[in-house]
């Protein structure tokens, strides 16, 4: 359609409804106390600080040159002690010494193992911890491009190492948006979610990719949904009001045309959510009974985060009826014994980095949560009388928090007097 004849379309179109009550996007600003998403840390085992008197630093420093001293500037044995030399830097806060060294490690590897080494993923990991920790968020995100890079950029062949980089740069990605990385400028989110689709239809149409990796992208390109939906914001349009979008196709640049193609994705979200996960259940016709539970939770969860309660009722009745049959009453327990804040995947939580932001303030709530997965009768108590304001704050947003209700006996049902400490994280 050319861009005049969109202007007609939407002159024409009646003024789109508003959203319904937004949910809260819940781990963005308030979270349980010590709840944390594998979602919003690095895709790396995290490293333990060393400290000054960390027994075997001097063992790798002698290690190195007795390396160099037999093998050369390129002994294969290098790479391991210099790894270690560094991560003992980084503990001491000589965050340029660790750089340099996790670098000189990483090539030590590639001229022994070549590109594309699997001994290069923790160090690659390690080095991209340094920069976090530097606060380089720049350079950060573009080491990431060169780690997606590196692992073939999401193309075929689909193998371990090459889907795991993959979803890690995907991960970041989404990072980076909930840091503001760009401002408030959502092309990131959309380069994000068409690159999810694209790793999509290419791994689901490859017979010969493990389907963990088609259920993971799916799972990813959930939490971008998530993020569309609470992030963007179609303007609403009617009959008597002048077009907001260009009139002429020369006046349309790059910027009109990703944001009106964000706006579209948008408005189709709840549904290509819902596609994705019902896609999932027919592929995954002889998964465990365990597993097709968890596709059924993810797809209850959503509906009932988008509003959609009876939709979400099905579901949750499904994950009931599933983990009865195979026996799994712990599993049970823990997904539907107590309500749950939604999301319950971590798509908008992005931890406070150690010495960033104010003092931390934790607030006790008590509160109801109807069967319909709401919260009522909210009360809270904070330690200090300045902190009241935020407990305030808290009392707004857990109003409008959408939970997994609790379920008893396979029916859903009201939770009196729930109580939890949060933190309130902006």
């Amino acid at each position: 359609m050319t861009a005049a004849g969109l202007v007609a379309v939407i002159c024409m179109a009646p003024a789109l409804p508003a959203k319904a009550a937004t949910a809260a996007p819940y781990g963005q600003t308030f979270v349980r106390l010590g709840q944390e998403w594998r979602d919003g840390l690095p895709g790396g085992a995290r490293v333990q600080m060393a400290t000054d008197a960390a027994p075997g630093a001097v063992n790798y420093k002698r290690m190195v040159t007795e390396s160099e001293l037999h093998g050369g500037p390129y002994a294969d044995a290098l790479a391991e002690p210099l790894a270690a030399l560094a991560r003992h830097r980084r503990g001491q806060g000589d965050l340029e010494r660790a750089e340099k060294l996790y670098r000189r490690a990483l090539h030590v590897v590639r001229v022994n193992d070549g590109l594309y080494s699997k001994r290069q993923i923790p160090i690659l990991r390690e080095l991209l911890d340094t920069y976090r920790a530097a606060g380089d968020l720049t350079t950060l995100d573009e080491r990431y491009e060169y780690f997606f890079r590196l692992y073939g950029r999401g193309e075929p062949p689909y193998s371990d190492v090459r889907m795991r980089a993959a979803l890690e740069y995907l991960r970041w990605q989404r990072e980076a948006v909930r840091l503001d990385l760009d401002g408030k400028d959502n092309r990131r989110l959309l380069d994000l979610y068409e690159l999810n689709d694209e790793l999509l239809r290419a791994v689901g149409a490859d017979t010969a990719a493990d389907p963990l990796w088609y259920r993971q992208l799916c799972m990813s390109q959930l939490r971008n949904l998530y993020l569309i939906q609470d992030r963007v914001q179609p303007k609403l349009q009617n009959a008597s009001a002048p077009p907001s979008v260009p009139i002429f196709a020369s006046d349309w640049g790059e910027k009109d045309s990703k944001l009106m193609r964000l706006e579209g994705i948008q408005r189709g979200a709840v549904g290509q959510g819902v596609r994705l996960l019902e896609d999932l259940l027919v592929r995954d016709k002889e998964a465990a009974l365990e597993e097709r539970a968890r596709i059924h939770l993810e797809l209850a969860d959503w509906y009932q985060w988008n509003g959609s309660g009876h939709r979400a009722a099905e579901h949750y009745a499904a994950v009931v009826e599933q983990l009865h049959r195979a026996g799994q009453y712990g599993t049970l327990e823990n997904w539907l014994g107590q309500p749950v804040e939604l999301p319950d995947n971590g798509a908008f939580w992005q931890p406070v980095t150690a010495g960033e932001g104010e003092r931390q303030v934790i607030v006790v709530a008590r509160y109801d949560v109807t069967r319909h997965g709401r919260a009522k009768n909210i009360q809270t108590r904070v330690t200090r009388e300045e902190d009241e304001g935020v407990a305030s704050s808290l009392r707004r947003q857990l109003s409008r928090t959408r939970f997994r209700p609790r379920y008893n006996q396979g029916q859903a049902a009201d939770y009196a007097s729930l109580a939890r400490e949060y933190e309130l994280l902006d």
